[in-house]
């Protein structure tokens, strides 16, 4: 029999997010994805055929070849930074459960459910947790441990249950990951109330245990 979420577990439907741009519906997310795929696509096609055509800029003249090599640069630089915008987007919407059906999240989806994805969630959560915050080179946000401590416990047998469920809501990994990588997140923006990071917390909890089965 599969556990039905009480009031003490809100549904993952209502995933939290911290930032305050709006959240987009299918129609807008659909859209934005198509847009980045075509300007990646636009722009290494770009790239392919200056590169073919570079032997015969060597058989013209030194600009030509100068120029043509920059062509190449600058249009590969769109590329990766289209990609590297489109993944951002999609980390982004695998947060929200009603755009699963989007066959552009699949990977991501996937990708959050892997046994690797969620011990390195987990070891983050047990990181955040611990009452000593030593500074850490890449941290650009501080813990703000002074309400940590109030939810330890909390988030320790998130950790747990984190490693134990092997088929977790994609939906509720994904709030995870932002939790601890967001700097919008109560974890780290003092402006927000401490009851965010208690129901971020118990909505990302809720995605986990309900999967279990009895």
């Amino acid at each position: 029999m599969r556990k039905v979420p009480t009031d003490e577990h809100p549904r993952p439907e209502t995933v939290a997010r911290f930032a305050t741009r709006p959240r987009p519906n299918l129609a807008d997310a659909q859209r934005s994805l198509a847009l980045l795929t075509n300007w990646r696509t636009g722009t290494l096609a770009t790239a392919s055929v200056v590169g073919c055509l570079l032997p015969f800029a060597i058989a013209w003249r030194v600009s030509y070849l100068i120029a043509m090599a920059a062509a190449i640069v600058f249009a590969a630089a769109i590329a990766a930074g289209c990609h590297l915008a489109r993944q951002a987007r999609l980390d982004r919407l695998a947060v929200q459960p009603d755009l699963a059906q989007l066959p552009d999240l699949a990977a991501t989806r996937r990708r959050l459910q892997t046994a690797r994805t969620r011990r390195a969630l987990a070891a983050g959560l047990r990181r955040a947790a611990d009452p000593i915050q030593p500074p850490r080179r890449f941290d650009c946000c501080p813990v703000l441990v002074d309400r940590v401590v109030g939810v330890r416990g909390e988030m320790l047998a998130l950790a747990d249950d984190l490693e134990q469920t092997l088929a977790p809501d994609p939906a509720s990994v994904a709030l995870v990951r932002e939790l601890l990588t967001s700097g919008t997140s109560p974890l780290y923006n003092p402006n927000l109330p401490v009851e965010h990071l208690h129901t971020a917390l118990s909505q990302a909890r809720a995605g986990l245990t309900v999967q279990s089965i009895t």
